[in-house]
C-alpha cells in the first residue's frame, strides 16, 4: 500500500512539474510575441498576463519582473545562435574555413531570427547596465531588494547570456588561432584583436540602417550580395596568401 501511495505521489509531482514547465513556456511565448511586436519598454506585466490569460499574481510566481522575463527570451535566441555556430564551425577543418563558417552561421541567424537579433542588441544597448549588475552580484549587495544577501541581482538567464557571448568569442578566437597554426591565416595577426573586429563586423551586418539599405539597393546591391562582398573583403584581409601559392 505504501509503495502504491508513494508511486501515485511521484506521478502527481511529475505531472505538476510538467504542467509548470509548460506554463512557463506559454508565458515566454506570449511575452516574446509582445516584445517582438512592441518592444520592451511599452509592454507591461499586465499586458503579458492578459496575453497568456493568467492573473498577474500567477505570472509573478514564474518571473519576478518584466526584466527577468525579457532575459529569458533573449536567452532562448542566444542558445539557438550558439548552437548554429558550434554545429557549423565543428564541421570545418582549417582555421580559415572555421572563421567563414562562424560568419555564415551568424548571418544565417540574423536572416532567420531578425526579431531575436533586435532584442539581443537591445539587451546590450546599455538599458540594463549589465556591467554594474555583475559587480552587484559579486558583492551580494543588500540593495536592489536583496535583504538576506542570498540572491544575486543579475538573473540566471542574464548570466547565461553573457557566458554564451563569451563562448562565441572563444570559438572565433580559437578558430583564428587554428588558422595561424595551420597557416591558412596570416601569421602576423593577433587572435583577440581580429576576433573583436570580426564580431563587430558581424554585428553591424545585422543592423544596417534603412537609409543605407536604400543606398545599396539603388546600386543594385541587396543584403545577400552585400554580405558576400564583405565576406570576400574579410577573407582577403586575413588569409595567408603564401599558403595559396
Amino acid at each position: 500500500m505504501n509503495k502504491l501511495i508513494k508511486g501515485e505521489s511521484m506521478s502527481i509531482i511529475k505531472r505538476r512539474e510538467k504542467e509548470r514547465k509548460q506554463r512557463r513556456k506559454d508565458i515566454i511565448n506570449a511575452a516574446e510575441k509582445l516584445f517582438f511586436s512592441k518592444g520592451f519598454d511599452i509592454i507591461s506585466m499586465n499586458d503579458i498576463a492578459s496575453e497568456v490569460e493568467l492573473s498577474k499574481a500567477t505570472l509573478y510566481l514564474y518571473f519576478e519582473n518584466k526584466e527577468s522575463l525579457f532575459f529569458a527570451i533573449v536567452l532562448r535566441g542566444t542558445r539557438i545562435l550558439n548552437s548554429m555556430i558550434k554545429n557549423d564551425v565543428e564541421k570545418e577543418k582549417t582555421g580559415i574555413d572555421k572563421i567563414n563558417a562562424f560568419r555564415d552561421a551568424y548571418n544565417k541567424f540574423t536572416q532567420e531570427y531578425p526579431d531575436h537579433i533586435k532584442i539581443y542588441n537591445y539587451f546590450h544597448s546599455g538599458r540594463f547596465h549589465l556591467t554594474e549588475k555583475k559587480i552587484v552580484e559579486k558583492e551580494k549587495n543588500v540593495e536592489f531588494g536583496n535583504p538576506d544577501n542570498s540572491k544575486p541581482y543579475l538573473s540566471e538567464c542574464a548570466n547565461e547570456i553573457l557566458k554564451l557571448r563569451e563562448e562565441r568569442f572563444s570559438i572565433l578566437c580559437n578558430s583564428v588561432k587554428k588558422g595561424i597554426n595551420d597557416k591558412t591565416i596570416r601569421q602576423d595577426i593577433d587572435p583577440v584583436e581580429i576576433s573583436v573586429l570580426l564580431l563587430s563586423i558581424s554585428k553591424n551586418l545585422s543592423t544596417i540602417p534603412l537609409d543605407r539599405k536604400i543606398s545599396l539597393k539603388n546600386r543594385g546591391i541587396d543584403q545577400k550580395t552585400y554580405f558576400k562582398h564583405v565576406s570576400k573583403l574579410i577573407q582577403d584581409m586575413i588569409i595567408n596568401q603564401d599558403s595559396e601559392n
